[in-house]
């Protein structure tokens, strides 16, 4: 059993969205949407990368320049998002997520103990299985301080100051075929977004809507 902990449109599609509850409500960022993204960059890595381009433009240094003037401290500065995208042009598309509502309202939980200004993982697997079975393999990411999807997605692809980058290596495992997210706020980061992935996934009791592939359309 391989265990993984790291830190770092249908209208059907929606409705399962809508049905995870308690994450969304806390913050503007969906589970929905970032399993989307995910699967975005996991089904179209060599596309995804053009995102990553535009970044290049907007490093002073190790310093990412945002509009607005807005200034980013980075550890590794352009290296991290040249070697992100490099891995992105050669890497090979995987299958697209599947949005799981349990591991949502588990990933949900992670963000209501860290609203006090908590970081860490604790114990991921607990708290999938308070909402269903996983199997074979689970890992879990957590972004800080991101606003929107594509902001965390970009974040953990590039995994600034984490040589092994195993953040980008839970989102492009072909292993994992589920996954769940929650967002809210943070005292001392302001947001937090906690990502659940496993290979397999079986929800207690009836789903709210079928379980449905996170496609991008």
């Amino acid at each position: 059993m391989e265990i993984i902990m790291i830190r770092s449109t249908s209208l059907a599609f929606f409705l399962l969205a809508a049905a995870i509850l308690s994450a969304n409500q806390a913050s503007g960022v969906s589970a929905a949407a970032v399993v989307r993204e995910m699967n975005l960059a996991r089904q179209d890595p060599a596309f995804y990368a053009d995102y990553l381009e535009e970044l290049r433009g907007h490093f002073d240094g190790r310093v990412l320049v945002l509009p607005g003037q807005t200034k980013i401290y980075t550890k590794e500065g352009l290296g991290a998002v040249n070697e992100a995208i490099r891995f992105l042009r050669s890497v090979r598309p995987q299958q697209p997520l599947i949005l799981s509502e349990g591991m949502s309202r588990g990933a949900a939980d992670h963000c209501a103990d860290q609203a006090n200004g908590a970081t860490g993982h604790g114990n991921p697997s607990a708290r999938m299985s308070r909402y269903g079975v996983w199997g074979g393999s689970w890992g879990e990411n957590i972004a800080y301080g991101k606003t929107n999807a594509r902001d965390i997605v970009i974040a953990l692809i590039i995994d600034d100051g984490l040589r092994a980058r195993k953040h980008r290596k839970n989102i492009f495992n072909p292993n994992f075929n589920y996954a769940g997210a929650a967002s809210g706020p943070h005292a001392r980061f302001r947001t937090v977004c906690s990502i659940d992935f496993a290979g397999a996934y079986t929800e207690r009791g009836p789903a709210s809507v079928d379980s449905l592939v996170a496609r991008n359309f």
